[in-house]
């Protein structure tokens, strides 16, 4: 049997002392005042989708009744003992629990927009330069010209919905601490992270409201949270994490 680590919280938090007790499949390992959300996993079990939908579940539950550090999706161990002195012995345990401190009143939202069809013509027929690239890129043309069109388009008009998106997520920008862009698609969407305090969640869920309002005939906004503290660097002041921006420091 394989242990799945999920997430590390404070020994006393309320998930592992009320929850944990009552589902069979999680326990709590603890050590030093931290524990660890695990998950038994047969040996030689290969990761579905399914499980990582269960382990988000777990995490976003657990985050509800307090603060939770989540560790990467796939992160397992054989046994709580090595749980205990790998992870939450010093200095590793050290370390965690820096982060977790760090995590203690945030959480994290996202927001996707998806700018409408109506938009993107908009922002294509303000474009002086894509009009122009446009008239030379009829049936008549050669296949590499219309090569370049359809390149420059889809660079002219990421670049356009970036900025449309900046000016949106600036809006919020009085009740959230840190956002950052996560993904990018050339189907006209952009999904952002937010940082926000606990205490500040009913704020920005009216603010989200209002803003969606304001851009409903422009773009659909789908707000999803709070989640654990996935897109950010706890350990530096809440400052947006140094990882690919297709995906956040802990793998989701």
């Amino acid at each position: 049997m394989t242990l799945l680590l999920h997430g590390v919280v404070q020994g006393d938090h309320p998930f592992v002392a009320t929850r944990v007790p009552d589902e069979p499949h999680l326990a709590a390992i603890e050590r030093d005042g931290l524990a660890v959300i695990v998950r038994d996993l047969p040996d030689d079990t290969q990761l579905t989708d399914e499980d990582g939908i269960g382990f988000l579940d777990v995490l976003v539950r657990a985050m509800r009744e307090g603060p939770v550090l989540p560790l990467r999706f796939g992160t397992v161990a054989p046994d709580a003992d090595s749980v205990r002195s790998e992870v939450l012995a010093p200095p590793a345990g050290d370390d965690l629990r820096a982060r977790l401190e760090g995590v203690a009143d945030l959480v994290e939202l996202r927001i996707t927009f998806t700018l409408s069809e109506d938009t993107l013509q908009t922002l294509f027929n303000e474009d002086a330069d894509l009009r122009v690239a446009a008239s030379r890129g009829g049936a008549m043309a050669e296949m590499s010209e219309r090569v370049e069109l359809g390149r420059l388009v889809a660079e002219r008009l990421a670049a356009r919905r970036s900025q449309l998106v900046a000016d949106w997520t600036e809006r919020l920008g009085n009740v959230v601490e840190e956002a950052t862009t996560l993904k990018t698609s050339d189907e006209g969407w952009e999904q952002v992270a937010f940082l926000t305090r606990r205490g500040r969640l009913a704020e920005l869920d009216s603010a989200v409201a209002t803003l969606a309002e304001e851009v409903d005939e422009q773009a659909l906004i789908d707000y999803v949270g709070p989640l654990p503290i996935y897109s950010f660097d706890p350990a530096s002041s809440a400052t947006p994490a140094q990882a690919a921006s297709q995906g956040s420091r802990w793998g989701f």
